[in-house]
C-alpha cells in the first residue's frame, strides 16, 4: 500500500500585498506532493503552523470548513485504498480540482495506463483514437459533465462526423469503459450509460469479390528508374497475401522464414489474439512469399506503416475501378467471405483464428447468395 498523508499549510512563498497567503491543502503519496486550493487566506500572526489551522479569535468556522475538505480528501483515498486501488495526485487532483481541462482526461488517462499493461498494441490505437475523438467532441470535458444526455450528444457528434455504426459502437464501448473504471473507483458516482441502448453494426461484413481480387492481382505496376512504384507494388503484394491467408497487417508486415512450414503452410501467432493459426499457403501466396524473401532482413517484406499502405491501396482501387472504399482490413473480410462458401464455419473460424464462432457466423450469415445457391440445387427443391 502507498502511503499517503493530508495537511493544510499556508503558502507563505505566495504571499500577496496585502500580507495574506493561500491556505492550500497538501496531498503527499510516496513522496510526490499535489497543492490544493482551498479558497482561503490567513496572514502569516494568524496562522498556526504546528496545528496547521487557523489561531485567530472566531476562526471555529473557517477551521470546521477547513477540516472538512481534509477529511473528504482523506476519506477518498481510504476507499480508493480499501478497494485495492492504485492512488496517485492525478487522481487526487481529477477528484478534487474544478480545471475543466483536466477531469475527465485525467480519469481516461489513468484508465489508459491500467489497461494498457494487458492489451495489445494493436488495440491501444483503437483508445487512443477513441480519445482524440472524445477531445474533439468536448475538449474540457468534466467528471461532473458525465450525465445521460451526453452518451447521445456524444454519437449524434460521429454520426455528423460521417462514422460508420460499427466504428460508433467501439466508441462508445471505450467510452463506457473508462466510465466504468471511474465508477469502480468511486470517481464517477452515476453512469450516463444506464438506459442508453448501443447500436451495434449488422453482422454483414464489407468484402472483394474473387473477380475484383483477381483485378487486383492482375494490375500491372511497372517499376521505374529509382524503384519508382516499387512501395505500390509492395503494398499490392501485402494486401493480396492477406487475401489469401486472412492475416491481419500486423501479422502481415511481422512474417519471417521461420512462420513458412516447408513451403506448404504458415504458422503465426497473432499479434491481436496471442492464438497460432496454421494456414495452407496456396501457390500465389507462396509465390508473393519468394518473392520478397531476402536473407538480409529478418522480416519477408521491407517496413511499412499500415497508414502507407492504406494510401496505396486507395490509389490501387482507383486503378482497377473498385468503387468500394479498400482498406487493408478489407482482405481478411474478403478471406472470411469468400471461404464461408467453401468450408465449415468450424474451420473457417479455425484458420481465422478467431476465439468465437459468433465472430466467424458474421461471414457466413453475410453470404445470402451462397445460401440461395445451395437451396436451388437441394433434391428437395428441384
Amino acid at each position: 500500500m502507498k502511503h499517503f498523508s493530508v495537511k493544510a499549510i499556508l503558502r507563505v512563498d505566495k504571499q500577496k500585498q496585502d500580507g495574506t497567503c493561500p491556505v492550500n491543502i497538501r496531498v503527499t503519496i510516496e513522496k510526490k506532493q499535489l497543492k490544493l486550493s482551498t479558497g482561503m487566506t490567513s496572514d502569516r500572526v494568524s496562522w498556526n503552523t504546528k496545528e496547521a489551522c487557523f489561531k485567530e479569535a472566531k476562526s471555529s468556522v473557517k477551521n470546521s470548513a477547513l477540516k472538512k475538505k481534509i477529511n473528504d480528501i482523506e476519506d477518498f483515498l481510504w476507499k480508493q485504498v480499501a478497494a485495492e486501488n492504485e492512488i496517485t495526485t492525478e487522481l487526487v487532483k481529477s477528484q478534487f480540482t474544478n480545471q475543466k481541462n483536466s477531469g475527465f482526461y485525467a480519469l481516461l488517462n489513468e484508465c489508459y495506463q491500467f489497461k494498457f499493461r494487458t492489451i495489445k498494441p494493436t488495440t491501444q490505437k483503437h483508445y487512443i483514437l477513441v480519445e482524440k475523438r472524445l477531445r474533439a467532441f468536448r475538449p474540457n470535458l468534466n467528471i461532473d459533465d458525465l450525465n445521460h444526455k451526453l452518451p447521445l450528444q456524444f454519437e449524434n457528434h460521429l454520426i455528423k462526423e460521417g462514422h460508420t455504426v460499427n466504428t460508433i459502437w467501439q466508441c462508445h464501448k471505450i467510452f463506457k469503459a473508462v466510465i466504468n473504471y471511474g465508477i469502480k473507483r468511486r470517481i464517477v458516482k452515476e453512469n450516463p450509460y444506464l438506459g442508453f441502448k448501443v447500436k451495434c453494426g449488422e453482422g454483414r461484413k464489407e468484402s472483394l469479390t474473387s473477380d475484383q481480387i483477381k483485378k487486383v492481382k492482375d494490375l500491372r505496376i511497372i517499376i521505374g528508374p529509382k524503384r519508382k512504384n516499387f512501395g505500390l507494388d509492395q503494398t499490392r503484394d501485402m494486401f493480396l497475401l492477406s487475401c489469401y491467408t486472412a492475416l491481419r497487417f500486423g501479422d502481415v508486415s511481422k512474417l519471417t522464414k521461420e512462420h513458412v512450414i516447408d513451403n506448404l503452410q504458415l504458422s503465426v501467432v497473432q499479434e491481436k489474439t496471442g492464438s497460432v493459426v496454421n494456414i495452407p499457403l496456396a501457390p500465389d501466396a507462396l509465390a508473393i512469399i519468394k518473392k520478397y524473401s531476402n536473407p538480409e532482413r529478418d522480416t519477408i517484406f521491407p517496413p511499412k506503416t499500415n497508414q502507407v499502405c492504406n494510401r496505396g491501396l486507395k490509389r490501387i482501387a482507383e486503378m482497377c475501378e473498385i468503387q468500394q472504399n479498400v482498406h487493408f482490413h478489407l482482405s481478411r473480410h474478403s478471406f472470411g467471405c469468400i471461404m464461408a462458401r467453401k468450408m465449415s464455419a468450424f474451420d473457417l473460424s479455425k484458420t481465422m483464428g478467431h476465439s468465437n464462432l459468433s465472430t466467424t457466423m458474421g461471414y457466413v450469415n453475410s453470404n445470402i447468395d451462397n445460401i440461395r445457391e445451395q437451396m436451388l440445387t437441394a433434391d428437395i427443391f428441384s
